[in-house]
């Protein structure tokens, strides 16, 4: 487990595409944010994502309050995997975007449209659907940090062409104007695969800046 950020532990990194399993921790409390297979060709690795999230969680002395993912791409959200998840920590509530829904067929799962706000140990977390990569895609924020989940950022662009050009630009308004209207201040940017980390970052103007047309690489 590693500390990135305050109350943000990266527990893991699993299958080729190096997926994050994620821990989002306050005052005795935790969500834990992405449930990716450990292999993308079935085999299986030996690799647990839901036994380090329950060993991260113990070491924290923390109890999961939430069960998160930022989307359904297949190296972000397994079936067998949320299975284990909810094996691991029965008591937690599965919170999802309603487009999981094609994924996930079970009961006791929370499903929001827009934009929800849940407490973790009294700090709140905000979910926010902002479609760019994924049509599913949901914006994780928590004590001043977003996980932008798989967001090509710096450019409205995106390698993932069935999210329509004025869909991610409604995205990034959608939410530049989350933190204009709530006021909460988001300084700090992490990609759900740990491949980007960023500090003291102008929020609002990241996202503007990524509302631009400009070349992937």
């Amino acid at each position: 487990m590693n500390r990135w950020f305050d109350g943000v532990y990266l527990v893991g990194r699993y299958n080729w595409l190096q997926t994050g399993v994620w821990l989002l921790a306050h005052n005795g409390e935790a969500a834990v944010l992405e449930m990716p297979p450990t292999s993308l060709v079935g085999t299986g690795s030996g690799a647990d994502p839901a036994g380090d999230a329950a060993h991260a969680a113990r070491e924290l002395g923390v109890t999961v309050k939430y069960l998160l993912c930022t989307h359904t791409h297949h190296d972000h959200f397994s079936a067998p995997t949320f299975r284990q998840m909810r094996e691991r920590f029965p008591q937690a509530e599965p919170v999802l975007h309603s487009d999981f829904r094609r994924a996930v067929d079970e009961a006791g799962v929370r499903y929001f449209d827009d934009r929800l706000t849940l407490s973790i140990g009294g700090e709140p977390l905000h979910l926010i659907h902002a479609p760019k990569h994924s049509p599913a895609d949901t914006i994780v924020i928590f004590r001043g940090a977003a996980c932008t989940g798989d967001w090509e950022l710096g450019t409205v662009r995106t390698v993932n062409e069935r999210v329509p050009v004025e869909t991610r630009v409604r995205s990034c308004d959608r939410v530049i104007a989350f933190v204009r209207e709530s006021g909460y201040r988001v300084h700090r940017v992490y990609s759900v695969h740990a491949n980007d980390r960023r500090e003291g970052v102008d929020f609002p103007a990241l996202i503007a800046d990524t509302r631009e047309d400009r070349k992937l690489w």
